[in-house]
């Protein structure tokens, strides 16, 4: 099993971009799993980062698993993946599309797979242009890059 914290973290035109998420990643036999293993406290205080907990957090839960399913896509290979944490700070420096985003860099990094430059920079642009037009809490769809 591997497992990795993966930080992402970029300022683009005076934004920031920052999530940390942390996976487990092994070889499955027949299908591909997703599991979901959340402890963290939520908000604690302003300027503290934000840990995912069991419950709340949907937008980016559902955004790191969209990240994942998205890689999972562009391979062959069947995998078992937990998330073990998601860490940002709402509203601020992180969104659901930034969360998606690291989490889709942290499973190719864990499973050696390398994105086409093409399709690395489209992805880029779209994670840059996701505190634009009200974008900011909306689910993205990594594979239309675009939102719900």
């Amino acid at each position: 099993m591997k497992s990795s914290d993966f930080i992402f973290q970029k300022i683009r035109n005076g934004k920031p971009h920052f999530a940390i998420i942390n996976l487990d990643v092994e070889q499955a036999e027949f299908e591909n799993e997703i599991t979901e293993n959340y402890s963290g406290e939520g908000f604690r205080s302003q300027g503290y980062i934000e840990s995912v907990p069991y419950k709340g957090y949907d937008e980016w839960k559902i955004a790191a698993k969209n990240g994942i399913s998205f890689v999972l896509e562009l391979t062959n290979q069947k995998w078992r993946i937990t998330i073990n944490s998601i860490e940002g700070r709402i509203g601020t420096d992180t969104n659901p599309t930034i969360v998606g985003h690291a989490a889709i860099l942290a499973l190719a990094n864990l499973i050696d797979l390398e994105i086409d430059d093409n399709l690395k920079k489209d992805l880029e642009d779209f994670v840059f242009q996701s505190w634009d037009n009200d974008n900011w809490n909306e689910i993205p769809n990594f594979k239309s890059l675009s939102y719900k």
